[in-house]
């Protein structure tokens, strides 16, 4: 695609860009070259496109004017001015200077229109116009970096994946990793499953391969484990959302830590079933939200199909699955101890969790006591933000229901409480000390760290918590802390309600007396009119 000296593409791996045009710029503008781009809105020009708005672009350019001003105005990026008025700023890439993304340097500015906002941003062409530069809404990763990185990782544990009495052998506190592909998605792209653990606990028992999943018959499931708990984790089933990726990879990095006392202690006492990547065709198409069908598929969990939503309907499997393990047992219970999926959030600041509503007050408790020690281990989690709903302004906008979504489905499925939807800002937000906080890979890779050891902190079996630092000392601490903050929340509610029905009564009262003060008059008025017409006749 050129226009005069450059050239952009967008031909790879989670590249979104539909037309470039360029204008001509006036002799008083400070930039010397300016061009509108155009995104490819979700499933463009199929039958599955909806509105001709798209929020995630990733292009490449080469060639023009080396040093030149460029102003770049996307032009149909969507309703996202409050992303901008937070201070977010586009990323680049600038291979013949750095291998690393960085976000531009001036602020852009938005203008909004009639279907959504027209973003324009400065960019200052390199030096080296012969070399491949990139720009992106955000942080991109790719459904290939995904692969690259777990085939590196898979290969420095083939070691590992001898027979049974082999392993048996092994120390105990040796890593545990497997990967398999767990089904193909719509365009026969890998869904990836991990599993993560040590050698405790390891049975000859294999997990079993469960009907229209696993295609790979070549190979083996994994090993059974004795009492341990399951956490599972999924990401990306909104491919625009490529913080979750970062989280996720920054989780699974510190597993795999051989000497880490934590990791080690997380290893002994669970096994991590992840699913890194949960759409993977949106991720490689460079959509914003959907699939290849313009399905949202955190809506779909209640009745996924193989046909139209294969790797929800394989995540469901797992989560009914692995949930079932303990149920033939004396005291049965879900295997899952804890459930999250990772996104990122286009509108809110900073990092959150979405929990499930109940009205039952312990399991509220227990509902909240995860992401008060996420507030605690990391200072860009706020407790404050979580929320427990089931319902977003968008479901409500949309005519959706999250109750389709993962987190609303694991906890239906298992009747956890830990069941929960992780939202990591864009852009930034406040740490504990109030200051404002621009967010980047290795501060997500950060959080990702803090979501494993926060896991620990629910058994006190951290070995170097926080909670005993802070004035809530041990976790009966936490869990009185989240009661009374729970209990502040229902007066303030109850307090609320009490207001507005005292004030819609008064209202009522005042409406009724508006009614017949206006009735009195209208009688009056009539019995006014009967009588000069009385005096009328009589006239005559």
């Amino acid at each position: 695609m050129g226009t005069s000296e450059y050239r952009f593409f967008s031909d790879f791996d989670s590249g979104n860009l539909a037309e470039v045009e360029e204008v001509s710029v006036n002799e008083d503008e400070i930039h010397e070259a300016e061009f509108q781009v155009w995104t490819k809105p979700d499933c463009f020009q199929t039958e599955f496109q909806a509105g001709n708005t798209g929020t995630w672009f990733y292009f490449g350019m080469k060639g023009g004017q080396p040093g030149a001003l460029i102003k770049f105005n996307i032009m149909n990026i969507g309703r996202q001015t409050s992303l901008f008025s937070q201070g977010m700023k586009p990323v680049c890439l600038v291979t013949s200077e750095s291998d690393e993304w960085k976000r531009i340097n001036d602020d852009p500015i938005v203008t909004s229109v009639e279907d959504g906002c027209v973003l324009s941003f400065m960019f200052r062409n390199p030096k080296n116009t012969k070399k491949e530069t990139f720009l992106a809404l955000t942080y991109p990763y790719k459904f290939e970096e995904l692969q690259e990185t777990l085939d590196t990782i898979e290969e420095s544990f083939n070691c590992r994946s001898g027979a049974f009495k082999q392993m048996q052998t092994e120390d105990k506190t040796d890593i545990y990793f497997h990967r398999e592909t767990v089904i193909k998605s719509l365009e026969n792209r890998n869904l990836d499953l991990l599993t993560i653990t040590d050698m405790n606990g390891l049975q000859e028992e294999l997990e079993d391969v469960l009907q229209d999943l696993f295609p790979d018959e070549t190979n083996r499931r994994p090993h059974m484990f004795d009492k341990k708990e399951i956490v599972f984790v999924s990401s990306r089933v909104h491919p625009g959302e490529t913080c979750a990726s970062y989280v996720m990879k920054g989780f699974i990095n510190f597993l795999l830590l051989k000497d880490d006392v934590q990791a080690i202690k997380l290893r002994e006492k669970y096994v991590f079933k992840i699913v890194p990547m949960l759409n993977p065709d949106g991720v490689a198409n460079g959509y914003y939200r959907n699939d290849t069908r313009g399905v949202n598929l955190n809506r779909v969990y209640g009745n996924p199909t193989k046909e139209h939503s294969p790797t929800i309907f394989a995540a469901k499997k797992l989560i009914d699955y692995y949930h079932s393990l303990n149920q033939n047992t004396e005291s049965p219970t879900s295997k899952i101890f804890l459930y999250t999926d990772i996104h990122g959030h286009a509108t809110e600041r900073g990092m959150f969790m979405y929990g499930n509503h109940s009205e039952d007050n312990e399991f509220k408790v227990q509902t909240l006591l995860y992401p008060k020690l996420l507030a605690i281990n990391n200072p860009n989690f706020s407790f404050a933000s979580c929320k427990t709903a089931n319902m977003t302004l968008q479901d409500l906008v949309s005519g959706t229901n999250a109750d389709g979504c993962g987190r609303a489905y694991a906890h239906r499925a298992t009747g956890l409480a830990q069941a929960y939807t992780l939202e990591c800002s864009f852009n930034g937000g406040d740490n504990d000390k109030g200051e404002k906080e621009i967010y980047t890979p290795e501060v997500y890779e950060d959080f990702g760290k803090s979501l494993a050891v926060s896991i620990l902190d629910l058994t006190e079996s951290n070995p170097k918590s926080k909670v005993q630092d802070t004035p809530l000392r041990n976790l009966a601490g936490v869990k009185m802390f989240v009661a009374k903050k729970i209990k502040a929340a229902q007066l303030m509610e109850a307090s609320r309600k009490f207001a507005l029905g005292k004030l819609m009564n008064y209202l009522s009262m005042q409406n009724s007396k508006t009614i017949e003060n206006n009735k009195y008059a209208e009688l009056e008025d009539s019995g006014q009119h009967d009588t000069s017409r009385r005096r009328s006749s009589g006239a005559i």
